[in-house]
């Protein structure tokens, strides 16, 4: 935190021609926010702190985790608590890029999300990824920023319309042990390796300590968290070099590497091959 820029005031909000924008605020002590009104649809994720979410006709608290919607068209301003003051990740989606889905996103209730610890990662951990495309050059950045948006509105209709099936019609989920839970996540891996940070956000995102996570992991896979999470990784980018033209980078990043030194290790390690070699010998 100590080396981010802190800011007294909400920062502008400007898209780009492509229609989606992250924006990471680090707000001061002496942060304050004018009422604002936008035509765009806003997601914000808590990093840090808490405060309130204020709009003309209610209030939602919100603190570190948390995921809170701001239609377009609703009057809101952040007012943040005396000696907690919040640093949020603000993703900007121009009402044109989900124009296929526009009555069910308007029917998204302001404020907070109900949602579990697990899919407040995955929001984080892509509205973290679209800081990283949207400042690196890439000819493709807005076609990348604009599938992102995209994903993160899918995820949000998902969320709703689980949430109304459990109330109306479905039954009451039964109850999981640890193993369950564990299972339940390296279920879940195979369509999400990209999205997993750490162990302790895998733990923390399905409600065990480290511990029980580690030692149910290697029981019901055979191996650690992070040698199963980089075997699925590097399988990715195998069919991706294999079956598309994306740049070796582009392909590092979806796979859930942040640096390409790292993927060029692990790659080699696992195939025996640096990327290049690996689709040099195997793209038709």
């Amino acid at each position: 935190m100590n080396d981010k820029a802190l800011t007294d005031r909400a920062l502008p909000e400007h898209l780009p021609a492509w229609g989606v924008t992250v924006l990471e605020s680090h707000h001061s002590p002496n942060f304050s926010m004018d009422w604002r009104e936008h035509r765009f649809f806003k997601l914000l994720y808590v990093l840090h702190g808490r405060g309130v979410l204020e709009f003309r006709h209610r209030i939602d608290r919100f603190e570190h985790g948390d995921v809170l919607v701001v239609p377009p068209g609703c009057e809101n301003r952040i007012v943040d608590a005396p000696d907690a003051a919040s640093s949020l990740y603000v993703c900007c989606i121009a009402t044109d890029v989900y124009s296929m889905a526009s009555d069910p996103v308007q029917q998204l209730q302001p404020g907070l999300i109900s949602a579990s610890p697990h899919f407040a990662n995955r929001i984080a951990t892509q509205l973290r990824r679209m800081r990283h495309q949207q400042v690196k050059p890439d000819p493709w950045q807005a076609v990348a920023m604009v599938a992102s948006a995209l994903r993160v509105v899918k995820w949000l209709l998902q969320l709703r319309s689980d949430l109304d099936g459990r109330r109306s019609q479905q039954p009451q989920r039964p109850y999981l042990d640890d193993r369950g839970l564990v299972q339940e996540y390296v279920d879940r891996l195979s369509t999400e390796f990209y999205e997993a940070t750490t162990i302790e956000q895998a733990a923390q995102s399905i409600g065990v300590s480290r511990r029980v996570f580690t030692d149910r992991f290697q029981e019901l896979t055979g191996t650690t968290w992070l040698t199963y999470v980089r075997r699925l990784a590097i399988n990715h980018a195998k069919h991706q070099l294999v079956q598309t033209d994306l740049p070796i980078a582009s392909i590092a990043f979806e796979c859930g590497f942040n640096d390409l030194s790292t993927f060029y290790r692990q790659f080699k390690s696992q195939v025996k091959l640096s990327p290049k070699r690996y689709r040099g010998e195997n793209q038709l």
